[in-house]
């Protein structure tokens, strides 16, 4: 028995709402995040400002007891004991680990149920405390299924139609990861991948954007005609934006246009340094006016840098090939809603 998603979303959940241990992550995070921000530099203000209301929140929970003055011999014996190197464990066999009535469940299950968690999650995490929340997470998914099938809950019909779902859905799943993966892990595709990324980045410009967003045309009149009359872009924009950049004043960081749809990347390559838009840029979300303070040619990152996110491009292409391979084998057509033939839209034009 293997920890399902929805186990691993109860540990995640359990991991998060710990009060304790919530205060105790955000505290490394700080001291982590405080010393390497020289070394870091404009890398390491952007994720912190990113990290936005989810780390002020656990802030928050962890703000009284970063408060509450320490002894100095009592802080003097806890860096000792955190410079203190931890001893190697060593385990004989493959020992019990949790018994429920004759159900005896073995290291061996937990190190596996370990596996399936994402690294981002157990990262810096004490790994005894890990080790005791998994193993309490599959005494608890243990518990229920008896309890559920003491209810008969394994033969009713609507469990019975969801199980045969979640076949269909697993076999897919599997399928998939047998077809696509190894050639999104494939060293020599994502090196093509990524020169490919290179390529595509030292043809395109990055702004440095600041950014107003507003509901009506009324309201980005308005502005503009604050902007008209001098006023600063940015106290323009913590007043009257609705985009979560108003706390930082509109400041949207450097982005790359060729990202952007097309009316608003033309209006933003026709800027100058240090000018703004005099007509707002319309969009489905709402009415954008943008000031422009620097540009610059686009920079790549380095390959070890953006490994993950090529191969999450290189399973997108390759699912969408395969679609589009099985459409074909298998006869797809596709009807509207009131059983009209669907026409597909046009792709739009690639700049």
């Amino acid at each position: 028995m293997r920890i399902n998603l929805m186990c691993m979303a109860a540990i995640m959940s359990f991991l998060y709402t710990d009060y304790m241990f919530a205060g105790a992550l955000f505290r490394d995070f700080s001291k982590k995040n405080t010393e390497n921000t020289e070394n870091t530099g404009e890398g390491a203000k952007n994720a912190t400002e990113n990290a936005g209301e989810a780390s002020n929140s656990v802030e928050a929970a962890a703000a009284p007891v970063a408060e509450e003055p320490k002894n100095e011999k009592v802080a003097a014996d806890e860096v000792s004991a955190a410079e203190m190197p931890k001893k190697e464990k060593t385990i004989v066999g493959d020992p019990v680990v949790l018994k429920i009535g004759r159900k005896e469940f073995r290291r061996s299950h937990i190190m596996e149920d370990m596996k399936g968690l994402p690294p981002q999650l157990v990262k810096g995490v004490d790994p005894d405390r890990l080790f005791s929340m998994v193993r309490d997470q599959r005494m608890s998914t243990y518990l229920m299924i008896e309890q559920a099938k003491k209810a008969g809950m394994d033969k009713t019909k609507e469990f019975l139609e969801r199980l045969d779902q979640m076949k269909e859905d697993l076999m897919a799943r599997i399928f998939l990861m047998k077809e696509i993966l190894p050639k999104a892990e494939n060293e020599s595709a994502l090196k093509a991948r990524y020169a490919q990324y290179v390529m595509e980045f030292k043809k395109t410009k990055e702004h440095h954007l600041y950014h107003i967003m507003v509901a009506s045309e009324n309201e980005a009149k308005a502005v503009l005609a604050e902007l008209a009359e001098g006023k600063d872009f940015s106290d323009v924009a913590k007043k009257k934006s609705i985009a979560p950049s108003k706390e930082k004043g509109g400041d949207e960081g450097f982005i790359p246009l060729h990202i952007l749809p097309s009316p608003m990347k033309d209006t933003l390559l026709a800027l100058k340094e240090g000018e703004y838009t005099k007509e707002a840029v319309k969009t489905d979300a709402g009415l954008h006016i943008f000031r422009v303070t620097e540009n610059r040619d686009s920079v790549a990152q380095k390959y070890e840098d953006c490994k993950d996110a090529l191969k999450q491009m290189i399973v997108q292409e390759e699912v969408m090939k395969l679609i589009e391979r099985l459409e074909k084998q298998y006869k797809v057509e596709k009807f509207n809603e009131d059983g009209s033939p669907y026409v597909a839209p046009e792709a739009p034009a690639v700049n």
